[in-house]
């Protein structure tokens, strides 16, 4: 599962202005401040490399944060309610980094807490941080202090964007009560986004006469926010999207060895990005937030267009053969019926269209193999994907 972990926070908590103990246990009044020192060890890691920015070219765990921000929240009946964002001017060691392999990083906050019961949300973002906002894709995380709880503290799209990498998590509950006392808690941030790529090959040059310009995967509904603690869809959706577009305008035509006129490719176009592919074939990824099922509409549609991308010359439906993980996954239990083609897309869920491991190879044999989604078959085709993310999906084409 490719995650961001913060690892060990270590909290020394709790002592009294007014009452010098030496270290000994002492219970703290309600409402009273306590000196706190909350050590926070931020790991970033993955399979195998992270990197900053990326277009999406295979379901690897790469990843990388590139800005960093943290916020508290205290319990307050049965919910926990916002109180401030933890500020570092260094983004807490991630602003503008760039780095290959596992990092680590530090940050140490003494500050002054009430007694109570409380807990961390940690967001990190992929883009860097500008003058004006955390994100230029997500619009400035706003929570109203005293006022916003944790379960409806959300992520929003800015207008007109499409979303990027960002994940998000919550700590375990800090309980700050007593004088000298050291708390080890572990969060651990996943992505608050699904991942999607696009895989095909032996793209037709024509369809009924007409010519093929683009491979494109339409989205049922763009979801345009997301809850932050639990990584759900909330329902703000707006119409149908192109999430992926494959513009072939400017690709070289051949014939396969069945004689059929088709796109060609030698991968050139992706070596510059370290990306392996295999003979003619075209490759696209792309983030959403996460979306819940749409009752009765296929979620994903492979089309192929001429220049309008919105007029399709043929059309697929993606349906879902089943899922890999502990039993259905449990944020969205029996939405992922086997053979259906209306599922939600979920948060650190992977959705390939034809099947890539690996950015840099196109597989070591057998089952590691890549297996991009041959357009020129006339029949349903059913793919096995091995996400390295939360769960493998199982994804298979239908022909409209």
């Amino acid at each position: 599962m490719a995650t961001l972990a913060c690892g060990l926070l270590t909290f020394s908590a709790c002592s009294s202005d007014d009452d010098n103990l030496g270290g000994g246990q002492t219970g703290a009044a309600t409402g009273e401040l306590c000196d706190v020192t909350v050590n926070f060890d931020f790991e970033v890691s993955s399979a195998s490399s992270t990197r900053a920015g990326r277009p999406l070219y295979s379901q690897e765990a790469l990843q990388q944060v590139n800005d960093m921000h943290l916020y508290l929240f205290k319990e307050v009946g049965s919910d926990y309610v916002f109180q401030k964002e933890i500020i570092d001017a260094n983004g807490f060691g991630f602003n503008d980094d760039a780095v290959t392999g596992t990092e680590t990083k530090t940050y140490t906050l003494t500050d002054k807490l009430e007694t109570g019961r409380y807990k961390f949300l940690a967001v990190g973002f992929e883009e860097k941080t500008n003058a004006e906002a955390s994100s230029t894709t997500y619009t400035p995380l706003a929570f109203t202090a005293h006022t916003t709880k944790l379960d409806e503290a959300k992520l929003a799209l800015a207008v007109g964007k499409t979303a990027d990498e960002v994940f998000s998590g919550v700590s375990d509950v800090v309980d700050v009560k007593t004088d000298n006392a050291t708390f080890n808690v572990g969060v651990t941030l996943n992505r608050t986004v699904a991942g999607i790529l696009g895989y095909f090959k032996n793209i037709p040059t024509t369809v009924g006469g007409q010519d093929v310009k683009h491979v494109v995967v339409k989205v049922v509904k763009k979801s345009t926010s997301a809850k932050l603690a639990d990584r759900s869809a909330i329902g703000e959706v707006t119409g149908g999207y192109n999430i992926i577009d494959i513009d072939l305008s400017h690709a070289t035509t051949g014939k396969n060895d069945a004689g059929q006129d088709i796109f060609t490719s030698d991968g050139n176009q992706y070596s510059a990005n370290g990306v392996t592919v295999v003979e003619n074939s075209f490759l696209k990824g792309a983030y959403s937030l996460p979306l819940a099922v749409q009752t009765g509409e296929a979620t994903l549609v492979v089309a192929l267009t001429g220049a309008d991308t919105n007029s399709a010359l043929k059309t697929y439906n993606v349906k879902v053969k089943g899922v890999d993980g502990a039993g259905a996954p449990g944020e969205a239990g029996a939405e992922f019926a086997e053979n259906t083609t209306a599922f939600p897309l979920v948060a650190n869920y992977f959705y390939s269209i034809g099947k890539k491991l690996k950015n840099n190879t196109t597989g070591g044999g057998g089952d590691d193999d890549d297996d991009p989604i041959d357009l020129t078959v006339e029949q349903e085709i059913v793919i096995s994907v091995d996400a390295d993310w939360a769960h493998r999906i199982d994804l298979g084409l239908v022909m409209d």
